[in-house]
């Protein structure tokens, strides 16, 4: 059933969603996903060498793997405050805010599948490749998410800067086509280039 509070009703603006049950959802989903992101570390059994030499060897082994866990799991915290800093500036919501948000939700949710898929194929071009699509599918899905509830004020509170939220919100889908491209084209650290997101945001101007 939907419901109306003020800040729904200025204007003549139709009333929508509050917006709790939305973030609830939705940290619960990223809580989720990240915790299983541990799933993709897996530890060889039955070692016929239990020296701390033979350990060390399956820990170095593990890089790529570990690298992808670290790499995923402060992707989609980086996804989570996002979300939480635009839904901040948003009012309500209504019927089609919520379809995106679930839409980028499945994507989230497959995210410990593609790290798992990469880990297990760390040279594997195809398995990079579908890595970067999730990362970039999510992106997109949230980017789209933000245009919707900007255009022309939709959902979002008066004094928004649009603009800003707009260039933020397309960091991660741009980084991603550069990682695919640069894993078809060979480069098989493609997933490095995730690095360079803190340095694009530091220089990008914050959110009012």
């Amino acid at each position: 059933m939907e419901q109306g509070g003020d800040a729904g009703r200025e204007a003549g603006k139709p009333s929508g969603f509050p917006k709790n049950r939305m973030e609830a959802l939705t940290d619960g989903i990223f809580a989720f996903a990240m915790t299983l992101l541990v799933l993709s570390l897996n530890v060889p059994e039955g070692l016929h060498d239990p020296s701390d030499a033979a350990i060390a060897a399956m820990l170095v082994g593990q890089i790529p793997a570990l690298f992808h866990f670290f790499l995923a799991f402060f992707i989609l915290a980086s996804f989570w405050i996002a979300h939480h800093a635009q839904v901040d500036r948003i009012r309500h919501i209504d019927r089609t805010f919520l379809w995106i948000n679930i839409a980028a939700l499945m994507f989230v949710v497959l995210v410990p599948f593609s790290v798992s898929l990469i880990g297990d194929y760390p040279d594997g071009t195809f398995a990079t490749v579908i890595f970067e699509a999730n990362l970039l599918f999510i992106g997109l899905l949230f980017a789209a998410q933000w245009r919707y509830a900007a255009h022309d004020g939709r959902l979002i509170r008066p004094g928004t800067d649009i603009r800003r939220g707009n260039q933020r919100a397309m960091v991660v889908p741009v980084v991603s086509v550069i990682a695919i491209l640069l894993a078809l084209a060979g480069w098989t650290w493609s997933t490095a280039v995730y690095a360079i997101i803190p340095l694009v945001m530091r220089f990008l101007p914050a959110e009012r």
